[in-house]
Order: structure tokens, then C-alpha cells, then sequence
């Protein structure tokens, strides 16, 4: 790891100072939790400092830099630390029958309580385990850092070009002209925290990703954690020993385990989606001794979350190892702060009733799961409502009192809904409603309400053997956990769990309902055939979080009951092939996509681009050198530069090496990624248009033809290099150097300056 050991200390102690900034506000929150919630710290730090610089730079008062990132987290700290007593307080005192208003400047007692020896050591406990986390996944990392395939060019694009922007909405470096039309605030957060530390990008992008899995773990420990020493009634000589161990054990399901379908690993296999029924793929019982090592070596880790034709169905573990930067990864501080949060809120509810500090900050959190990976917010929106009506209410399923006593507590936390308002009035979503998964015959092609039925051809159904595959070890569990305590009526029997029991018993349930939901219904998009993949994919995301939160405190609970029983060892007898094929995932996937950690390579993202295409390496390093030094050849340096110029390069399909300039440097292309930008307009449309324009600017022999069009885009640059060599073979480069000036050249690589003189307008504004 060398010198890059310094990189990861240098990201960790921005981490760090978020985290500072923020916990005198996260000590509050989680008042009464094991650690204070000095875990979910950095997590509220994120919150709090990237949605003020967020809505700064996006009602263009405070410009995204690093002056103002410091400037907020100073400033974060102050009113934190006021707000909730640390350094001060706001008191109001009568004086004579009036009342005057007083500032204390006296350092309040409650900062010198937050550092108590026994607190101090907590504390080191939980850096020390955050660190150890972020290394360790930046040394696995290190094996193969390539931000390349899958979504890699689009996550770093999108950091990239929000690097690139003074204010928001950032430009959208796949579509000239136009601002990103996605759920970008976690790209934001990867931008800021890369543009604040001082670590290029190129670096940034992956220590991000172990940045996630270090909070994932951390976190889903802290609550694995806090579960037991909350609702479990043990002597304090046991009890931390049984909460260590429930939090190694969640933080181990919720960061490296994967699904049942690792069966297959056992069985003689299926290639691509041609999947059969692991039953019809065993090996005979003479065969099995010496054939199954085939399939242990040949199994494919990503079939894990592509079982269920035409679906998707990922988990933190298969994220961290494929490393795409993508909107359901960057919200996974944010999903685990929203769980804790509202176990903190109604598994104390006595303390937490009248503390409006808890839907306000809920409803922020939301806010900012909703920019982040849209369809989380009205997921843990609906969750705290649900919650709030079976847990707030005088007993359960009834409504008397809710409205009344506890309506504000949750409206409070919708008022919030104006926090997103800058980005929604810039963002048009790609769903076009909620369609019916397999529609009656006679209600094709009509729409009721917000209900679309689609034709009868849109029909996909789950085998229930495949669902069990995936969610069985789940539901084994939770059902376990369910009867685990006995009553004769549902009252009785639900009451004897205590109120952090009672919490994960309704997202348990919550979560059976959102793997239910793709069954009957879809959130349309532009996919035909995959029509209801996207639908699955981010619900069944979510149930698996929760799943492993129950799963988790389930299993140390009901080993640890003091009373042996036969239930138990059917238990434990029947959990452990469950536990088995879920626990094993990792050995596939760290060892298939990093080599089995045999060679250490660099944290270095771009460096792939350096070995294969090392020309086109240099102009990417060249244009993205002159962006950030406002320095491009010809172009006038002004201060107040609001995105880089436009560029045309050689476009292609989604998930290829095609728009690899734009997508490294923030640049603005053309046209990008066309799928992409099919999806993220709604139409292919306003798409092909630009992929024609492009082709005839490199293989249209019309000068004046070609002169209009880069006149139509604003283009400032050509790039010529591989690339556009093998897509375009009739290239017509002489063409191309009549244009303009080459101001960059590397081997058979070299980048255009358009002259100012083809535009009628202006000279560029870059």
C-alpha cells in the first residue's frame, strides 16, 4: 500500500471533522444509545454540512468550495454545540416581571460528561473500528481499482462534473447544455468530501466506496450493539460480551453476507439466465465427493443478484465488491442512520414523544435519501408513519389519540418536504407512474388513476422456491423471532416484546411487503422486457437492510435464552444450512472480482486508462488539468466560470469505453452513454438526434455542414484518439484540423481547439 496509507489517513480525518462538527447534535439524538451515538456521528456530519452547502450553492449564495466547506463545518459545530449545551445556552430569565433574553458563555457541564474516561474509551473503540474498516476495505480495494464497466463512468462522471460547477444543478457531462437530471446528492457528498481533502478524484472515488463500507459495518454494529444492551435483560458481566458479539455478527450479515442461491455453488451449475431448479442440476451421491469442486470453482458470485429472470436483486455485500458508486450505495450511512433513528424515536418513545428535534432532523434525513436514491425516501417516510400509528397510538390498531396527540410529530416531519425543492425544480422523473404486473385482459392500455395496465404481455411472477432462495434465511429467522415469546392472544403476544423488539417485529413485516410489492405492481421506466427489474431492485435493497437488522439480533437472542428447549435445537439445527449459504458469498466474490487478493495493485482508479490507452490517458489528464486551472489555450480565465466547455468525443453504448473524456474530466459531451440518457430524458428521441450530429462532425466531408453543427452544441473541443478511430473507420481527419488548432497531441491522440470564428455568437464563455 506504500505511500497511499496516507491518502486513507487523509480522507479519514476529513471523515472525522464531519464527525466532530456534528456531535454535539448526534449526542442528542442518540441520547441514551451505547456509544452516544458517537457511530452515526460522521453520518449526521454528512447530513448536516453537505445539504447547507447543497442548498448554498443550489439558490447560488454560497459557491461550492472549499473555503465554504470549511466555513459550514465550523459553523455546524458552533450551533450544534449551542443548540444543545455544550459551549452555551439561550435562557430566558424574568427580571422583575418581565422576561429579557441572556446568552451563557460558561462551557456547559454537559461537554465535560460527554468525556468521562468510560466514555473516552468508547469512543477510541469506535474510531478504531471505523478506521479499521476503511483500511481494510482500501487495501482490498487496492487489488482492482478500475473505475471502468457497469456504472463506474457514469458515478464518477457525475462527481466529476459536479467538481466542475461553482453552483447547482451541475451539468450534465453526457448531454450538452442540460443539467444532471438524477438523483445526484450522493455524488455531491463523494465530490465534496474528495474536493475538501484534497484527494484527486481518481483516488477519491475509491476510498468513497470503502468510506461505505466502513460506515456500513460501523454502524449496523452500533446497532447490533444497542439492540441487546436495550432489550435484553442480562447481568452487565454478560451482556457486553453478548452485544459484541450481535454487533460483529450484524455488522458481518449486513457488509459480506449474500442470499441462498449460493446452493448453486454445490450443484453442476447454469450458464447466462438459463436457470433450472437447483434440484435438477444435484450431483448423484457418487458423483458429489469429487464433482462439486466444479461447481465451487466455476460458480458466478453476480447470478446472487440476477437469479429471478428479468430481475435485479442486489445487496451491500455484492455493491461493495463490484464498486459502482452508485445512488443505492451512497444512501447506505444515510438508510442505517434513518433505521437507528427510529429506533432510538419509538423504541423510546416515553422520552421522545414531545422532542420535535427528532421529525425535523427525520424529515431532513428523508430529504436527503430522496436526492440521493429517490424511491428511499418514500420508503422510511412510510415506515415512520407506520410506525407512528401502531407504536404512538393508545393500543395497537387503533387510531383513538394518534391524530390528536401525536399527528404533529409526523406532519412535522412532511413540512420538511420544502428541503428539496431546488432539486426538484430541476429534475423530471424518469417513472411514469405505477403499473399493474400482469393487468386483466380487458383493462390493457387504460390507466385508473395513478394505476396503469399495460398490456397482458407485461406479466412476471416470482416461483416461490426462487423467492426462498433469496429471502429465506430472512424469513426463517423473523418468524423464529416472531413466536419466540409466547401469549395466548396476538394483544398479549405482541406486548411481551420490548418497544426496540416491537420496532423490528413492523420492519419485519414492512420489509415482507416491499419483496411482495413487485409481484403486483412496477414503477414504469423505458425497460420493456425488464420492466419491472428497477422496482425490485431498489425495495428489495431496502428489505434486505432491515431483514439484516432483525436477522441479526434474532439469532443472539433466541441462542442466548437461559431456558434450553427443544425449540431451540430445532433452531439452531435448521439455521445453520441458512446461515451457511449466505455467510459463504464472500468467499466467491472478494476472491472472483479482486484476484483472490493476490496482487495489490493501486487505489489509483484511472490508472487502467494509463497501461491500455495511454494516449488517450494524457489528453484526459491534459483537458482535466486546464479545467481545474481555468487555463484552456484560447479560452479567456474568467472567475466566475460556471461549468467547462463542451466537447465532442465518440459516443457509444452504456457500460463500454465510449465517453471516457467527459466522463474523467466533468467535460460536457454531446451526446454520452445513449441508454442512459434515453432513460434520464424519458425518450430516445432527444437522444438520437445528437448521435447523428456527432458521427457526420467526424465522417461528414461537408465543411459547412459540420461548421453548423458544432456552431448548434457550443463546442469548444474535437477529441481524436482510439476511441474514435475504431468506432468511426472513415474518419475524416484532415477534415477535423480545418476546424481549429490541435493544442494537445500524445502519439496518435490529439484534441482540436474549434475557432471562435465559426460562431456568430460570442466567443465561448469558458
Amino acid at each position: 500500500m506504500g505511500t497511499e496509507f496516507w491518502l486513507v489517513v487523509q480522507w479519514w480525518v476529513i471523515l472525522f471533522l464531519f464527525g466532530l462538527a456534528a456531535w454535539p447534535l448526534t449526542q442528542t439524538l442518540f441520547n441514551g444509545w451505547w456509544d452516544k451515538g458517537y457511530l452515526f456521528s460522521k453520518a449526521v456530519g454528512l447530513v448536516v454540512v453537505s445539504y447547507t452547502i447543497w442548498f448554498g450553492a443550489s439558490i447560488h449564495i454560497l459557491p461550492f468550495t472549499s473555503p465554504v466547506i470549511l466555513l459550514v463545518l465550523a459553523s455546524v459545530f458552533v450551533v450544534s454545540a449551542l443548540a444543545c449545551g455544550w459551549i452555551g445556552a439561550f435562557t430566558v430569565k424574568d427580571a422583575d416581571g418581565r422576561r429579557s433574553l441572556q446568552l451563557s458563555l460558561d462551557v456547559a457541564p454537559g461537554l465535560f460528561k460527554s468525556f468521562t474516561w468510560d466514555n473516552v474509551k468508547i469512543y477510541i473503540f469506535a474510531e478504531a473500528l471505523f478506521l479499521a474498516a476503511l483500511l481494510f476495505w482500501s487495501y482490498v480495494k487496492g487489488h482492482e481499482p478500475s473505475i471502468r464497466g457497469l456504472e463506474k463512468f457514469m458515478d464518477f462522471g457525475f462527481a466529476k462534473s459536479i467538481q466542475t460547477n461553482t453552483f447547482f444543478p451541475p451539468s450534465d457531462m453526457w448531454y450538452s447544455g442540460l443539467t444532471i437530471n438524477y438523483y445526484y446528492f450522493g455524488h455531491f457528498v463523494m465530490a465534496m468530501l474528495s474536493k475538501f481533502s484534497g484527494v484527486d478524484l481518481r483516488y477519491g472515488f475509491n476510498l468513497m466506496l470503502a468510506s461505505l463500507f466502513a460506515f456500513t459495518c460501523t454502524m449496523s454494529f452500533s446497532i447490533g450493539y444497542e439492540l441487546v444492551v436495550s432489550s435484553l435483560k442480562l447481568p452487565p458481566t454478560r451482556y457486553k460480551l453478548l452485544a459484541l458479539i450481535a454487533g460483529l455478527f450484524t455488522a458481518f450479515l449486513m457488509s459480506f453476507a449474500g442470499n441462498m442461491q449460493t446452493l448453486y455453488a454445490f450443484t453442476k451449475g447454469y450458464t447466462g439466465e438459463n436457470v433450472k431448479p437447483f434440484w435438477e442440476l444435484m450431483w448423484s451421491p457418487e458423483e458429489f465427493p469429487t464433482r462439486y469442486k466444479e461447481g465451487m470453482n466455476t460458480y458466478w458470485y453476480a447470478n446472487a443478484t440476477r437469479f429471478i429472470p428479468y430481475t435485479i436483486h442486489e445487496f451491500p455485500s455484492y455493491s461493495f465488491v463490484v464498486s459502482d458508486v452508485h445512488g443505492h450505495v451512497l444512501s447506505l450511512p444515510f438508510v442505517l442512520l434513518a433505521i437507528a433513528l427510529l429506533l432510538q424515536i419509538f423504541g423510546r418513545q416515553k422520552a421522545h414523544t414531545e422532542n420535535f428535534l427528532y421529525p425535523l432532523f427525520y424529515g431532513l434525513l428523508v430529504a436527503v435519501l430522496f436526492m440521493t436514491n429517490v424511491l428511499d425516501a418514500p420508503i422510511y417516510m412510510g415506515l415512520f408513519v407506520v410506525l407512528s400509528f401502531l407504536l404512538f397510538s393508545p393500543t395497537i390498531f387503533r387510531v383513538g389519540g394518534w391524530f390528536g396527540t401525536h399527528g404533529l410529530f409526523t406532519v412535522l416531519a412532511f413540512v420538511t418536504g420544502p428541503l428539496i425543492l431546488p432539486f426538484v425544480t430541476n429534475f423530471k422523473s424518469f417513472v411514469n407512474g405505477v403499473a399493474v404486473n400482469c393487468p386483466p385482459a380487458g383493462m390493457a392500455d387504460q390507466k385508473i388513476g395513478i394505476l396503469l395496465f399495460e398490456t397482458v404481455d407485461k406479466c412476471q411472477k416470482s416461483p416461490i422456491w426462487m423467492m426462498y432462495l433469496l429471502w429465506g434465511f430472512f424469513i426463517y429467522t423473523g418468524i423464529w423471532f416472531m413466536f419466540t415469546v409466547h401469549g395466548s392472544r396476538f394483544k398479549e403476544w405482541f406486548h411481551r416484546f420490548t418497544p426496540m423488539e416491537k420496532v423490528l417485529l413492523v420492519m419485519f413485516v414492512y420489509s415482507i411487503g416491499l419483496i411482495i410489492f413487485p409481484e403486483f405492481f412496477y414503477f414504469k421506466d423505458i425497460y420493456p422486457q425488464h420492466f419491472r427489474s428497477n422496482t425490485m431492485f431498489k425495495l428489495g435493497y431496502q428489505a434486505y437492510i432491515m431483514f439484516t437488522i432483525l436477522s441479526g439480533y434474532a439469532i443472539v437472542k433466541i441462542i442466548s435464552l437461559n431456558s434450553p428447549s427443544v425449540w431451540k435445537k430445532v433452531f439452531i439445527v435448521l439455521l445453520i444450512p441458512h446461515l451457511f449459504f449466505v455467510a459463504i458469498y464472500p468467499n466467491f466474490s472478494i476472491k472472483s472480482y479482486f484476484g483472490k487478493l493476490g496482487n495489490y495493485k493501486t487505489l489509483d482508479g484511472l490508472a487502467w486508462l494509463k497501461d491500455q490507452y495511454p494516449d488517450d490517458y494524457e489528453a484526459v489528464m491534459w483537458m482535466d488539468r486546464k479545467i481545474q486551472d481555468k487555463q484552456l489555450p484560447g479560452v479567456p480565465a474568467i472567475a466566475s466560470v460556471k461549468s467547462p466547455p463542451v466537447i465532442v468525443e465518440a459516443d457509444g453504448d452504456s457500460y463500454t469505453d465510449y465517453n471516457r473524456v467527459s466522463a474523467y474530466t466533468g467535460a460536457p459531451a454531446v451526446i454520452g452513454w445513449a441508454v442512459h440518457e434515453w432513460l434520464w430524458h424519458g425518450t430516445y428521441d432527444v437522444v438520437a438526434p445528437r448521435r447523428d450530429d456527432v458521427s457526420r462532425i467526424y465522417t461528414d466531408p461537408d465543411i459547412a455542414m459540420t461548421q453548423k453543427i458544432l456552431a448548434k452544441y457550443d463546442v469548444s473541443y474535437i477529441i481524436v484518439g482510439t476511441i474514435e478511430r475504431q468506432k468511426y473507420a472513415n474518419i475524416l481527419e484532415d477534415k477535423l484540423k480545418t476546424l481549429g488548432t490541435v493544442v494537445f497531441e500524445s502519439g496518435d491522440t490529439y484534441i482540436i481547439k474549434i475557432e471562435d470564428r465559426l460562431y456568430n455568437s460570442s466567443p465561448v464563455s469558458y
